[in-house]
C-alpha cells in the first residue's frame, strides 16, 4: 500500500484554490491508503454534482495522476487558470483552445484557450464515499 495525500476539496462547477506547489506541503496534509501500483500524486475530495453521470458523486475521492498514459479527451482532468482549479471533463483539447463539461445538461461547457490553462492532472481513480 501507498499512501496519497488529500489536498482539498474539487468542484466542476466553480475554480477553487488549491496549494500544489511543494510536496513537503502536502505531506502535512490527511492521506488515504490505496494500492501500491496506482500512479495517484494526490486526492481531492468532490464537492459538488457536476460529474455524477460518470458516477463521481460529493464526497467521493478523486485520485489525482500527473499524466496519463491514454488519452485525456472524455475523461475527468484538473485544469489550472490564473492560479486556481477546476474538475470538468476534457472535450476537446488544441493548441488554440480547449473545452471543458461536465456531464449536467445545465452547465455551459467551458471554452478557454489553450494559452491560459494547464492540465495540471488526469483523475487516475475514484474511491466511492462510504456510507454510515
Amino acid at each position: 500500500m501507498k499512501h496519497v495525500f488529500i489536498a482539498g476539496d474539487a468542484y466542476s462547477t466553480g475554480f477553487f484554490d488549491l496549494d500544489l506547489e511543494s510536496d513537503e506541503e502536502l505531506s502535512l496534509l490527511p492521506s488515504l491508503s490505496i494500492a501500491s501500483y496506482h500512479v495517484a500524486r494526490f486526492a481531492l475530495v468532490m464537492r459538488d454534482h457536476g460529474l455524477e453521470g460518470i458516477g463521481v458523486f460529493p464526497g467521493h475521492v478523486l485520485l489525482v495522476s500527473d499524466y496519463s498514459l491514454e488519452p485525456i479527451i472524455g475523461k475527468p482532468v484538473l485544469i489550472r487558470q490564473e492560479g486556481r482549479f477546476l474538475v470538468r471533463i476534457a472535450a476537446d483539447v488544441n493548441p488554440v483552445e480547449c473545452c471543458f463539461t461536465t456531464t449536467r445538461e445545465e452547465d455551459v461547457p467551458l471554452i478557454l484557450p489553450s494559452e491560459n490553462i494547464r492540465i495540471v492532472g488526469v483523475i487516475s481513480g475514484m474511491i466511492p464515499q462510504e456510507k454510515d
